[in-house]
């Protein structure tokens, strides 16, 4: 593999941003079957990354044997592992944190005793142990966290209350943070302050299709429940679709989430399904939903919501519509949703009552969301907004009578990438600015994470990578510094001709380099297989 010359330059003092590459890059890859997704890694800071995937190895009766390869910052391969794994075990997420990489692996099917894997590498001294526990049979796993050295495992179940698995990766001690609610709940997320040893679980309890409760608890780190707090003030048809708690100081913190319409078609409404059926826990348990226009109960998202936690039991929250962004107008492209454009700027006298904006002027995006980013004080919410695209067909069909009849039905043809959008708030729960970028030419049937950012004392530059493309975007707040820019991912070889791609990702790596990955098709006629699928990372330098 050959040194990298592919650099980013961006000149944030001058207003100029620019994207230039020459010679090869460096960069790995790997043969791998067209639509398949194997492989999975966890950025390991300027020491590397560790490079995981099954290989077609058996290891024994229903085994299966993994490879863990650690990659020096440079990509090169410093020490190989194989460890067998039952072959019905999900690799589910990862955590890299205080010099080691935790891996959450669960087994959906056969093993209910032990039907949590937790993989502890020690990157140093090349050391891989392996842990087990268990949670019920039938658990969705939500979240994943590490406090100390407990693994911290959330999760809901159709029919009972959320639970969270606390067990030692020493002794394998369990401790079960229970969620004692006499109404049906919904774990949406849990955090370990590693700082003050606490472990913070926020979750749900949902009436009825339009209305909903927002909830956080507070445990000390032995899982004795400290105290509960209820939100007073949510709204009616504003149902929280996602939400995340950082904290802020000792018991103090904010909850901040995305919220929707709730369902407004006439179809029964299926709590946990609906829930469910959207894509965080598809893309968690690596599931492709089999979408229908007919039968699509996915919840939309019309905006953020931030909700403040303090001293006292009551919270305070505060909705914020992606329709009074700033630059809202710049950066969606969806025609329909321009149209919903309040339109107070020509009729000032008129104005709306509060919590009727989002009844009357509802984007109704589904969204997937980033984890809360803590950056210069602010806390970064990003998500990127994408609609289900069909086309229609029409076949005839005949009657009793012979005669011809004209059926249509819709075809699911894949994921449109529309924008995304980005806001900055302070600990107080106010917006501080709002930005965001559009997304060109995305359809895919895989949904992934693919816009990040990157930011210095007082500018930031949005990217993601789609379609072996990186397309960028510089602002300063809420002000656009650099309209979106397109440049390709330099291949291996120059003679190399891209032809598809899916579940490209961009994210910061160290310092000043940034990582690349996806899977692509590439047609390359020099060659003597002139056609073929790679698995491949890119290193990128950002200056």
């Amino acid at each position: 593999m050959k040194r990298t010359t592919l650099i980013i330059i961006v000149n944030l003092f001058f207003l100029a941003l620019a994207w230039s590459q020459s010679g090869q890059p460096l960069r790995v890859e790997i043969p791998v079957r067209s639509g398949s997704n194997p492989f999975n890694y966890i950025p390991f800071g300027d020491k590397g990354l560790c490079l995981f995937y099954p290989t077609i190895n058996d290891a024994g009766k229903d085994s299966v044997s993994w490879s863990f390869v650690m990659l020096d910052r440079n990509l090169k391969e410093q020490w190989r592992k194989l460890l067998p794994i039952q072959e019905d075990v999900n690799y589910l997420q990862g955590l890299s944190r205080n010099g080691a990489i935790y891996l959450l692996f669960h087994d959906t099917r056969k093993n209910a005793e032990e039907n949590i894997h937790v993989f502890f590498i020690y990157p140093d001294k090349q050391i891989i142990t392996e842990h087990r526990s268990a949670i019920p049979e039938k658990a969705d796993i939500v979240d994943f966290d590490i406090l100390n050295d407990n693994a911290l495992i959330g999760y809901n179940l159709r029919k009972g209350t959320p639970g969270i698995l606390g067990f030692s990766l020493v002794n394998g001690e369990k401790r079960n943070f229970t969620i004692d609610d006499k109404d049906d709940a919904l774990l949406l997320d849990i955090f370990a302050d590693t700082t003050y040893k606490d472990v913070y679980t926020v979750y749900k309890v949902q009436p009825s299709s339009s209305k909903n409760l927002l909830k956080l608890n507070q445990y000390n780190s032995s899982s004795a429940l400290r105290r509960t707090i209820n939100f007073s003030n949510l709204q009616e048809r504003r149902i929280l679709n996602s939400a995340q708690f950082v904290s802020t100081a000792e018991g103090k913190g904010i909850i901040s989430g995305t919220y929707g319409p709730g369902n407004r078609s006439k179809r029964n409404y299926d709590y946990y399904n609906d829930y469910y059926n959207y894509y965080y826990y598809n893309s968690f348990y690596r599931r492709q939903m089999n979408q229908d226009a007919n039968r699509d109960n996915t919840p939309v998202s019309d905006g953020y919501f931030v909700a403040t936690v303090g001293s006292t039991e009551t919270g305070n929250i505060q909705y914020f519509n992606f329709i009074d962004f700033n630059n809202a107008q710049k950066y969606m492209n969806d025609p329909e949703a321009l149209r919903t454009k309040r339109k107070s700027d020509i009729k000032k006298g008129n104005d709306e009552k509060a919590g009727d904006s989002d009844k009357n002027y509802s984007l109704e995006y589904h969204l997937i969301s980033h984890p809360v980013e803590v950056d210069n004080g602010s806390y970064i919410l990003l998500s990127e907004a994408y609609v289900p695209e069909y086309h229609t067909m029409t076949q005839m069909v005949y009657d009793y009578y012979g005669r011809a009849i004209p059926s249509t039905y819709s075809v699911f043809d894949g994921y449109r990438y529309t924008n995304a959008f980005i806001a900055a708030f302070d600990s107080a729960g106010n917006m501080k600015w709002n930005n965001g970028m559009e997304m060109r030419g995305i359809l895919t049937n895989y949904l992934n994470r693919k816009m990040n950012f990157y930011s210095d004392s007082s500018e930031m530059l949005l990217f993601y990578n789609a379609n072996h493309k990186l397309g960028y975007k510089a602002i300063k707040g809420s002000e656009i510094i650099e309209n979106t820019n397109f440049t390709p991912i330099a291949p291996k070889r120059t003679t190399d001709q891209f032809m598809s791609e899916y579940l490209g990702t961009a994210e910061h790596w160290y310092g000043n380099y940034f990582l690349m990955s996806g899977y692509v098709t590439l047609r390359n006629s020099t060659m003597d297989e002139s056609k073929r699928n790679v698995f491949y990372l890119n290193k990128m330098e950002f200056k």
